[in-house]
């Protein structure tokens, strides 16, 4: 039987050095694969630390293996060496192997999810390491709190520190040959230098980032407004969220109130004084727009416009004026635009596209999917709503509200429910977007929607507005050039 192995270490072993704990569970699976007459064709090893399915890129590539049918059976030491994290993720996880007919095999037992006790037993042991995962996780979270607020560093070290040990905590040392260039950033900016200007004096200087081979204009930014420099531990200034509810999820980040923050006197010493802190603080409240601390847009043109030379996202950033301009993140690279000049510019062409579109297509009509849409809004929201009841089945069979057999049979259902909405959702989805490919006047419609709608419409749905026409805006622009001449180069979405 050809199989493959897959290795993972767990939060268990925490403290455990990782190449370790891989290579003794690789000899362990190596050694039951020769006793039971199993062939490995090929080791997945996952190394990483986040328990999303979607942070795990070993895990993705063995499920698209399995797919696909490469394997008769996987090797793990244990069903949660595949998942403990969302329930959601172990659904898919089991869904795949349950599909493919794939076998998951232990060092106990091997389970045929074809068979309806090996299911149930599969799900529920799962279910459980899902619980376990979580009591593990709220005493680790309880454990990091604890040692932040007792001045403890728990982070990776930022430039300039490196991690040591004092009094069994983690906390930071100076490394001098980075911190004289934090130091040299921060006499900088409060000397009157831009960020670009810094990041460009400080490469030529030959300081180099851990985790890139130049600073830019973001790094150095970074580093200025980062309260470590002065023995500082800021706690809780963001949290990540998910959105969507299939495939890949969005990741964002929201940034929280101060109000919410921890902050804390760290062990570690200070590499710039408060006085030069602050100084550099109230410079950068006044020359920068602040990021969104509830995970709203603020900008039209977020996540739309990229640089043609070195295929970044352009960001906005305000003068001291506060006439916000588009830059390029890269030093040196493309000149900057007055954010209205761009912004006008995209509408221009929006208005132009139109007019080609009406003259090509004088008697084109859109066709009527609005009921199909309204149906298809629906049935996302059933679906989320379904993934909620699911999550409580769970909870009301932990509470002992539901016996096995009850939970089963309603399990059983809800099951069945989501497939069909699924299907029908995938088949109107299909429906709607062969509808609009097949009348190119449907590009026409959603233009001027854009078009119609854009003066009206705050920041966020003005983004929302452009995204839903346009893919990707290029922008190039040379330096010393008037305002004005930057050019744009333009991905329509598809229909």
């Amino acid at each position: 039987m050809d199989a493959a192995a897959y290795l993972r270490k767990s939060r268990m072993e925490e403290g455990m050095d990782t190449e370790e704990v891989l290579s003794k569970h690789s000899s362990a699976l190596s050694k039951y694969a020769v006793e039971a007459g199993i062939h490995v064709v090929e080791t997945y090893r996952e190394v990483v630390s986040g328990e999303s399915l979607y942070a795990r890129p070993e895990m993705l590539r063995l499920l698209q293996d399995v797919e696909d049918g490469k394997y008769e059976a996987v090797l793990v030491m244990d069903l949660d060496r595949l998942s403990r994290g969302r329930m959601k993720d172990q659904g898919i996880i089991l869904d795949t192997f349950r599909d493919s007919g794939t076998l998951i095999v232990t060092p106990e037992k091997t389970y045929d999810l074809a068979d309806d006790l090996d299911d149930e037993m599969a799900e529920f042991k799962t279910f459980m390491s899902r619980r376990e995962y979580k009591i593990i996780n709220k005493r680790l979270r309880r454990g990091l709190r604890q040692t932040i607020e007792s001045g403890g560093y728990v982070a990776n070290a930022p430039y300039g520190y490196r991690k040591i040990e004092v009094d069994k905590k983690p906390t930071l040392e100076i490394v001098e040959p980075e911190a004289k260039f934090v130091r040299m950033m921060y006499e900088m900016y409060a000397d009157g230098y831009g960020c670009v200007s810094i990041a460009r004096q400080i490469n030529a200087m030959g300081a180099k980032p851990r985790r890139s081979d130049a600073f830019s204009r973001t790094t150095v930014a970074a580093i200025l407004r980062n309260p470590t420099y002065i023995g500082k531990i800021v706690w809780d200034q963001k949290k990540h969220i998910k959105k969507g509810s299939k495939g890949n999820p969005k990741h964002i980040t929201i940034y929280q109130p101060r109000d919410k923050w921890t902050i804390v006197d760290g062990l570690h010493p200070a590499i710039v004084t408060k006085e030069l802190y602050d100084k550099v603080q109230d410079i950068m409240t006044g020359r920068y727009i602040p990021a969104s601390n509830d995970g709203t847009i603020k900008s039209p043109l977020a996540g739309l416009v990229r640089c043609a030379v070195c295929g970044k996202n352009m960001q906005r950033l305000g003068a001291n004026n506060g006439q916000p301009y588009l830059l390029c993140t890269t030093p040196g690279c493309c000149a900057g635009a007055k954010f209205e000049f761009v912004e006008q510019a995209i509408l221009d062409h929006l208005e132009e596209v139109l007019g080609q579109l009406m003259v090509d297509r004088p008697d084109a009509i859109v066709k009527g999917t609005d009921l199909q849409k309204a149906r298809l809004d629906a049935l996302h929201k059933e679906l989320s709503a379904a993934e909620a009841q699911k999550s409580r089945l769970y909870d009301l069979l932990e509470q002992g509200v539901y016996d096995v057999p009850t939970f089963r049979e309603r399990m059983e259902k809800l099951k069945s429910k989501i497939s069909n909405t699924e299907q029908e959702a995938d088949q109107l989805q299909r429906t709607i977007r062969n509808s609009l490919q097949a009348d190119p006047a449907a590009m026409a419609a959603r233009i001027q929607a854009v078009l119609d709608s854009y003066n009206e419409s705050d920041p966020a749905h003005r983004n929302e507005l452009l995204h839903s026409v346009l893919e990707t805006v290029w922008y190039t622009k040379a330096k010393k050039t008037k305002p004005t001449d930057f050019h744009l180069r333009y991905d329509l979405k598809p229909n």
